[in-house]
């Protein structure tokens, strides 16, 4: 469950679409997803500011898991849904 088992190397861009909230263990997972990235792969995560109870989490809080994880935040949008609920944050792994 925190391992996409993804060969290593073989990933350009991964998109987490309005399920990051529901991972139990985000840092595990993007530990192990890290490993499959190509050099200068992607990474989106488009989920809904909330508090992790109401199918949502905090974007500061996702920004702060992906760091300890090993990706730093490239770019951040705010234009996927017109209620300004949703943000979209693009890393990039360090390596």
């Amino acid at each position: 469950e925190d391992d996409p088992k993804l060969p290593d190397n073989s990933v350009d861009a991964c998109l987490i679409l309005k399920t990051y909230h529901e991972i139990g263990e985000p840092i595990k997972v993007l530990q192990n997803l890290k490993k499959s990235f190509k050099k200068n792969a992607l990474l989106g995560i488009i989920d809904r500011n909330g508090r992790g109870d109401d199918h949502g989490i905090d974007k500061e809080k996702v920004i702060e898991e992906a760091k300890r994880a090993g990706f730093i935040l490239k770019e951040e949008f705010d234009f996927t849904k017109a209620d300004g609920m949703d943000y979209f944050l693009v890393f990039e792994a360090t390596r």
